[in-house]
């Protein structure tokens, strides 16, 4: 499927950082999504316990990452995927099968009515789900790689003018990064050489843009977690709800 060019529409906001509930999976409505956050250090009784989850062709793929973070990311973020799917679902995890489509996007093949797109960053995974493309991104603040060609190539020159005037360039640079990553994710394109060529601003805005999704309206929501993680979540306008979660271990690690 190649990639066609549609007038795209977004309407970005900044909400305030969220309540987290307990992690109980409740029935996902068609107007919901829902946001899943799972930390990385887990107790390694209840990783090992996630790496049993998956196949073997996953145990492969965690099993060719270098770094123990980046592996156990991996874990936690297919086992966990899993479990939450089987849940809405109401089928065994055992069940649950991932394709992976164009630029990488994994999807569940007989079940078009579930979506979800996951990010890991730092200490978290976070997992969205809901019953419409989506895409969400996670990135853990840290100023010391951005410079200004660096800004040039990502930002619309609109942006960079809201960046550079800010109180905290270094915060509104990553509400506008992950808005962008979000964006792209929702809409299955990946990574693009023109990110510079559209806004994400705090308004509506349109513009042409190649997409693989049919969708061309979308929402945008940011917040920060903890001044210390940035976050965006890129929806159809349809949701008007976003729930947020704490994942919580299946297992007693009393």
């Amino acid at each position: 499927m190649k990639p066609f060019m549609n007038l795209a529409t977004i309407n970005c906001e900044q909400i305030p950082s969220p309540i987290w509930s307990p992690g109980t999976c409740s029935k996902l409505h068609s107007k919901e999504v829902h946001l899943w956050r799972i930390r990385l250090n887990l107790p390694l009784v209840e990783l090992s316990h996630l790496e049993k989850k998956l196949t073997a062709k996953e145990k492969m793929k965690a099993s060719k990452y270098l770094h123990e973070r980046d592996r156990n990311s991996f874990i936690i973020g297919q086992a966990c995927t899993k479990m939450l799917v089987a849940q809405y679902l109401n089928i065994e995890a055992s069940q649950v099968i991932f394709q992976i489509g164009m630029n990488g996007k994994p999807y569940i093949p007989i079940h078009h009515k579930l979506h979800f797109n996951l990010s890991h960053s730092g200490e978290w995974v976070f997992i969205a789900f809901g019953s419409q493309e989506l895409g969400i991104d996670l990135e853990k603040i840290a100023g010391n790689f951005i410079t200004d060609s660096l800004l040039e190539q990502c930002f619309h020159s609109n942006e960079l003018k809201v960046i550079k005037e800010s109180y905290d360039p270094i915060a509104e640079f990553y509400k506008f990064w992950t808005r962008k990553e979000a964006f792209l994710k929702a809409t299955g394109i990946g990574i693009v050489e023109t990110l510079n060529q559209f806004t994400c601003l705090d308004q509506y805005q349109e513009f042409m843009f190649p997409s693989l999704s049919n969708k061309t309206n979308w929402q945008l929501r940011s917040f920060f977690m903890d001044q210390s993680y940035a976050v965006s979540i890129c929806t159809s306008p349809l949701p008007n709800r976003v729930r947020f979660f704490d994942y919580e271990s299946e297992i007693d690690l009393t």
